[in-house]
Order: C-alpha cells, then structure tokens, then sequence
C-alpha cells in the first residue's frame, strides 16, 4: 500500500483533516477536543497534511507544520495516524512527505512528541534535545530535532 502525503489545499481537505486529529487525538487518547485546535492552526505559515491510503483511497493520516522560515525551522505536530491503518509503515511516509515538501525552506525540523511514542520519531531520524520531559495535557512529552538535510 502507498501513501500519498500532500499539502491541505482546500477547506474540505481541512475538514478530513480535522475529523482524522479528533478520531486520534480526542477518542481514542482521550485530549480535550477543544485544545485540539489553536491559533496556528489558521495562521498563513502553517502548512497541514493528509496522508492519503491510495488503494483504499481514504484519508488515513495528518500532520501539521508550523514553518519559521526568518528562523529557517520547522515545527512538527499533530501528526496522527487512523488506529485501523497502523503497522503500514503509514506514519513514516506521513513524516518523510511533510519532510521533503519543507525541506529546501529549513535548516531544522522540532517535534514535542508523546514521550510513548519516541521511539517511532527515533527510527525517523529525530533526536532528543535533553533529558527533560514535560506535560502536555497531563501526558509526558519530550523535544526531538533532526536536521533538515543530513
């Protein structure tokens, strides 16, 4: 299976994005739907993804970019994946598109990431930054950088 990873483009591409964040982030983790959606998710340098399943030809997974392009770095987040369409190798793809579609505008690529879940962000080449962890809604997160071009 192929993942199509590519840039939100249209309000109903925001939409499936949106109802993929709420599936993940909200019933099935448990966040509170109305901290899901904040301020950049609607400022001009933020750049959301889909991540589309092409032999389903459903909407699988989301990312979000917060691009700093005067500090030449990128802020990874949101990035989700559907509970039924895991183990595809689908978030690694989400990653490695959202990655090459930026690349060329950053130096640096930061990622707070559920501190459960660094060892996939590991496996794409992210590092921690420290030894400190912190609480994003009560759950256990840690910074992870990787440079942009290796």
């Amino acid at each position: 299976m192929t993942l199509q990873v590519t840039a939100v483009t249209t309000p109903e591409e925001f939409q499936e994005a949106k109802a993929i964040r709420l599936r993940v982030f909200h019933e099935e983790q448990g966040f509170d739907p109305v901290l899901e959606f904040d301020e950049h998710d609607d400022e001009p340098s933020t750049i959301h993804f889909l991540g589309k399943d092409d032999e389903q030809d459903q909407y699988v997974a989301v990312g979000r970019v917060l691009l700093d392009e005067a500090a030449r770095s990128a802020k990874i987040g949101r990035v989700a994946v559907l509970q039924e369409c895991r183990g595809k190798s689908y978030g690694a793809a989400l990653m490695e598109g959202m990655e090459r579609h930026i690349r060329d505008r950053v130096d640096s690529f930061k990622l707070s990431a559920q501190f459960d879940k660094k060892g996939f962000y590991e496996k794409c080449g992210y590092q921690r930054t420290s030894d400190e962890i912190h609480l994003d809604e009560g759950v256990p997160h840690c910074w992870m950088v990787k440079a942009a071009k290796p």
